[in-house]
């Protein structure tokens, strides 16, 4: 009897928590969605009415980037929070719609922030190019062929599970057919995304070292031609000793040389400003492309950082650990890749002049 209301006591601790968890679970995820409708719809607003957000080229694929934040909030994350809370277990046609409903989004968002990283590989190796090819026509069409790749490859993994889903009965065979499976989803859903969004910053950096080498080896040759200019002598004046008598037939010519001196001053001074003045032009340049940066690194390593976790928790099967709690903490990975789509509007004020000031500009008329 003892050992039973034990037990039942237990029983009862469990269901409490496991209701406490679900209510800290519902209000989390209704916060993060909320935050993420308000915040993206926030970004679609000012770009809609705010020219100046507008006439930069770049902003262009921000918006492509919330459009698929906003997605993430109202499709994947109910999906996924239906999956949890009523404890869903899906099979056949039923799954596929749940897994490309849920990965499309994230899928979509990765491949994004590939393009966003293309865009801006393609400002710093040529500017002029770039300013003369800018389109957002263009850069509308590559977003609708990267929507169209995004839909399609986000249930390719399922597709192909279907596929060769084993139909024997031999425990061995299905074992090894659930690890190449295993496999295949981690370089479907991660390693291939990951490796793309890993090249091409890598790609991005590599030129950007290229052009601020450029910059610096460009300034220690301007800084030596003026130490050059400064260490080279004057014309010189040929003013010889003369005597009395020939004063006044000299003075011409001495006034003549004392000009041609003047005139070789000025020249002289002329060439030292003119050496110290030619890297002016390209430090606006080198400000912009440390700015563009700055900014895309910070994109970049939220995204990385938000969805290390999940990342980590795919790969540790393969190695054999699995725990209890895996489940558990594979869905709190899960929900912190969502918080990147809620961080992201934040980020936007936080690195562009013109989307924090349209973005205060609504807030304050609303308020």
């Amino acid at each position: 009897m003892a050992s039973t209301a034990v037990n039942a006591y237990n029983a009862s601790e469990e269901q409490t928590a496991e209701e406490a968890r679900v209510i800290v679970s519902a209000f989390a995820y209704s916060t993060v969605a909320l935050i993420i409708v308000i915040g993206n719809g926030l970004v679609f607003t000012v770009y809609r009415t705010n020219s100046a957000v507008r006439e930069v080229p770049f902003n262009r694929f921000i918006l492509y980037l919330a459009i698929a934040d906003f997605m993430s909030g109202t499709v994947a994350l109910p999906l996924f929070a239906a999956k949890y809370f009523f404890k869903l277990v899906l099979t056949g046609s039923a799954q596929l719609f749940f897994e490309w409903g849920f990965r499309f989004p994230l899928l979509l968002a990765s491949f994004i922030i590939v393009l966003m990283t293309v865009d801006r590989y393609k400002l710093v190796k040529d500017p002029i190019e770039y300013e003369i090819s800018k389109s957002n026509a263009k850069n509308d069409k590559t977003f609708i062929l990267v929507l169209i790749f995004s839909a399609v490859y986000a249930n390719i993994y399922y597709v192909t599970l279907a596929i060769i889903n084993p139909r024997t009965s031999s425990r061995k065979q299905k074992l090894v057919i659930l690890t190449v499976v295993n496999i295949w989803q981690i370089v479907i859903n991660v390693a291939i995304p990951l490796v793309i969004i890993i090249i091409v910053n890598g790609m991005f950096l590599f030129k950007l070292k290229k052009e601020l080498d450029k910059f610096s080896a460009g300034q220690s040759d301007s800084q030596s031609r003026g130490q050059g200019c400064d260490d080279q002598p004057l014309t010189s004046l040929s003013i010889t000793t003369v005597s009395v008598p020939e004063v006044a037939i000299n003075l011409v010519s001495i006034r003549q040389s004392i000009r041609t001196a003047n005139k070789d001053l000025e020249a002289d001074t002329t060439n030292v400003q003119k050496a110290d003045t030619e890297p002016v032009p390209a430090r606006p340049r080198r400000r912009k492309l440390l700015r563009i940066t700055r900014n895309l690194t910070i994109l970049v390593s939220v995204y990385l950082l938000c969805y290390l976790p999940s990342i980590i928790f795919v790969y540790l099967p393969l190695f054999g650990f699995n725990h209890d709690a895996m489940p558990r903490a594979g869905r709190v990975a899960t929900f912190i890749i969502f918080l990147n789509s809620a961080i992201n509007p934040f980020l936007y004020a936080a690195t562009s002049r013109t989307y924090k000031r349209g973005m205060q500009r609504i807030i304050c008329r609303r308020t």
